[in-house]
């Protein structure tokens, strides 16, 4: 999936507004835990440091922060020490009875976990609250997904299509790591409930994905001081 370009950094402020709406965004039982990039100059574990391999600056700059949030998040659930490596799909690789979730921009990274007991899938995204251009947005969205545009964009204060993105985003952190399957923005269908701020995902039918998942899976969308977030639960009862 294609990442757009984000603004510049803002104050350490934003970072504590964000880590708080999430908080009161996922679902009782989850551990949220984040920040700005600022553990990125932490060391990471041996197994971490080798799943990583040979990666720009920045991108060891986000993965340094994620694995701390992650270790801040799993002490929570009495697992601070565990290692996090990255896995085959690139996805993270959480330790036997956790699931769990992690997402940055250029300057913020927000971590959730919660144990398989409670929860079989968590999903969560976080991105720069700026318009995606209208290329990005046809990639994204659909006519029906877009439809009324104006007056929800109106209610809420952001460019719809980015909205989508996030959702859809935090949707398939949920999803992949459950079933296997990669998906394409046109795969899900979101429907949005404004007013409640939460948000219906569905895979689209079609000769690809004849015999897909048809359930319905409910999540939750917000913003904080110019950062989207969204997310997805599952829970195991």
């Amino acid at each position: 999936m294609v990442l757009p370009v984000e603004p510049e950094f803002r104050d350490d402020s934003s970072s504590v507004q964000l880590v708080a709406a999430v908080r009161q965004l996922v679902g009782h039982g989850l551990v949220v835990e984040g920040g700005d990039l600022t553990p990125a100059d932490r060391d990471l574990l041996l197994e971490e440091e080798l799943s990583l391999g040979n990666v720009v600056p920045a991108r060891r700059r986000e993965f340094r922060a994620g694995r701390f949030y992650a270790r801040q998040a799993l002490q929570g659930l009495g697992a601070g020490g565990s290692v996090v490596p990255i896995g085959d799909n690139r996805a993270p690789v959480w330790p036997t009875a956790i699931v769990g979730s992690i997402s940055h921009t250029r300057n913020l990274c927000v971590v959730a976990v919660g144990s398989s007991t409670e929860f079989l899938g968590v999903g969560i995204d976080i991105e720069e609250d700026s318009p995606l251009s209208c290329e990005l947005a046809r990639l994204v969205s659909d006519a029906a997904e877009l439809e009324g545009r104006e007056e929800i964009e109106r209610g809420l204060g952001c460019d719809l299509p980015k909205l989508l993105f996030v959702i859809k985003e935090a949707f398939y952190k949920m999803y992949f790591p459950l079933t296997g399957r990669f998906l394409a923005f046109h795969d899900v269908r979101i429907e949005l409930d404004v007013e409640k701020h939460a948000a219906k995902a569905r895979i689209v039918p079609s000769k690809r994905l004849a015999a897909i998942d048809s359930r319905c899976f409910e999540g939750r969308f917000g913003s904080s001081d110019g950062t989207l977030f969204s997310c997805f639960e599952l829970s195991a009862r």
